[in-house]
């Protein structure tokens, strides 16, 4: 099995408010840690009800502070709103603070699908438009690549001076984004989520094959990140998954809610509309199922991909749950023993 690392949006449920969640994506990371995953992740999300975490690059310093081995990073900075040299400053600081431990994930959206919320954030109107200028700037500043002679960014230097920018990826889900990071070097990660994993497959197989290396010795690393539940069984994994895929059709019409107990998500009848919406979902990128189960598929996508690291995506309500669920998956990933019952 390859790399196995964490990707953490900060589940809020019914029972949790945001704040706590915080403390609760704390101690998943330092769980993480000692069980050898390779990576902690957070992801930038605004408005979003059941997800409490809009500034990664500070819980990761908070993170990073309370973690020994593990790599921290963002997953990631959703670039068009955020001002590019702002952003190479803040992870600069961070890598002087935490050298070797950071990675600096970027994205291409703004984190939130309220068109109020992303008007707000969005740093320029036609920031969506010109993220591939904004990417480069961030690099060039960053000391990552050169600017053209005749660009207003190529004087500038990102502080503290002297220190690396993180290894930086480029977050996507299409065969596009996976070209713009092999043709600037860049680290890769494919969000296979409600995506048919024969794209994520091809988007990783283009990426290693256009690779361009930034600097010399400069190497392709594809990440798949998918949403992962692993239960005591196949059964109890189906259920522990049941309160986020409610949570994400009382979004997609129109009554975005926290994440439920499991019991009351099972409970819940669907209506004529989240039907109709589940319908439209595509989750056979979804990794569900007791250690044995989970293992295989695992090692399917991979095989499939080529991918060398796999990031898992998991929302789910209960914290301890939640951590369990990490434990498992360190087994099906042959990270270490089976967890006490």
């Amino acid at each position: 099995m390859v790399a196995v690392s964490i990707v953490d949006q900060g589940p809020v449920s019914a029972e949790i408010t945001p704040a706590q969640s915080l403390g609760h994506s704390t101690a998943l990371a330092q769980l993480a840690d000692e069980l050898g995953y390779t990576r902690f992740w957070l992801a930038e999300h605004h408005g979003v009800r059941n997800m409490a975490i809009a500034a990664p690059e500070i819980l990761i310093g908070h993170i990073a502070d309370r973690t020994s081995r593990i790599r921290v990073g963002s997953g990631g900075v959703m670039l068009p709103n955020h001002a590019p040299l702002h952003v190479a400053e803040q992870f600069r600081t961070l890598e002087a603070l935490h050298p070797g431990r950071i990675d600096l994930g970027v994205g291409r959206s703004t984190g939130t699908g309220d068109d109020p919320t992303r008007d707000a954030l969005l740093r320029t109107p036609d920031g969506l438009e010109r993220f591939g200028d904004h990417l480069r700037h961030l690099l060039g500043i960053g000391g990552r690549c050169q600017l053209p002679a005749d660009d207003p960014h190529r004087a500038l230097v990102a502080s503290p001076a002297g220190v690396p920018l993180p290894p930086v990826f480029l977050l996507g889900s299409s065969v596009g984004s996976a070209e713009l990071a092999a043709r600037a070097g860049l680290g890769y990660g494919f969000f296979c989520v409600y995506q048919d994993p024969a794209v994520a497959a091809r988007a990783l197989r283009c990426y290693r094959e256009s690779f361009v290396p930034a600097a010399p010795g400069d190497r392709p690393l594809g990440i798949l990140a998918a949403r992962v539940w692993v239960g005591e069984d196949d059964e109890h994994a189906e259920a522990l998954a049941a309160p986020e895929r409610l949570a994400v059709l009382d979004h997609l019409t129109g009554n975005p809610s926290p994440l439920e107990p499991v019991e009351r998500a099972l409970a819940r009848r669907l209506t004529d509309a989240q039907r109709a919406a589940r319908d439209t979902l595509d989750v056979r990128g979804d990794v569900v199922g007791g250690v044995d189960r989970v293992a295989s598929r695992l090692g399917e996508l991979v095989a499939a991909s080529g991918a060398d690291e796999v990031m898992a995506i998991s929302n789910i309500h209960d914290p301890e749950d939640r951590r369990n669920s990490l434990r498992r998956l360190a087994v099906a990933a042959g990270l270490g023993p089976a967890p006490a019952r």
